[in-house]
């Protein structure tokens, strides 16, 4: 079994190869992909960063949610601690619904303005992504100090169950 941290880097890991891809995407519609037939061209790498994101960061979301933040709400006496990260993760959802309309119909949005837009969307789900992954880091060593190894094992047991399935 892993620990806590093992779990929590192996799921950022794979986060970071996504937003390693947002980001070259982003540089992409910055420039040369504002033409149609390059921005077609690159629909099916969107598609993949996409459903990468649908596939490991939605379902991590929710564990998250479900597991760590009551966990943190306790440790830290119902300070609020975790307010500004569900919320986050409501602006996620908002930006990765917005996403998926380009998705769906990419033909639809390939005019210079809608590619504006997606790229406004892109650069928001990006700068939003990599400020809240290094701030989860930031909860890790709370946990690590103030949990018993089995409570720590159980949140550790119920990432790495989605690790096993989905990821």
């Amino acid at each position: 079994m892993q620990t806590l941290t093992d779990v929590t880097h192996e799921h950022h890991a794979l986060l970071w190869q996504d937003l390693e891809q947002l980001r070259e995407i982003v540089d992409c519609l910055d420039s040369d992909c504002l033409d149609r037939a390059e921005l077609e061209a690159g629909l099916p790498r969107l598609r993949a960063v996409h459903d990468g994101l649908q596939l490991r960061l939605l379902p991590h979301m929710e564990v998250v949610e479900a597991a760590v933040y009551p966990t943190l709400e306790r440790l830290a006496a119902d300070h609020g601690t975790t307010v500004t990260m569900a919320e986050d993760h409501q602006q996620i959802r908002r930006l990765m619904q917005q996403l998926d309309v380009f998705i769906e119909d990419p033909a639809a949005h390939t005019d210079r303005s809608s590619v504006l837009v997606l790229r406004r969307i892109v650069l928001r789900l990006y700068a939003l992504l990599t400020t809240h992954l290094a701030e989860e880091e930031l909860y890790l060593p709370i946990l690590e100090d103030r949990l018993n190894p089995a409570q720590e094992a159980a949140i550790a047991r119920a990432l790495d169950h989605l690790a096993a399935e989905r990821l």
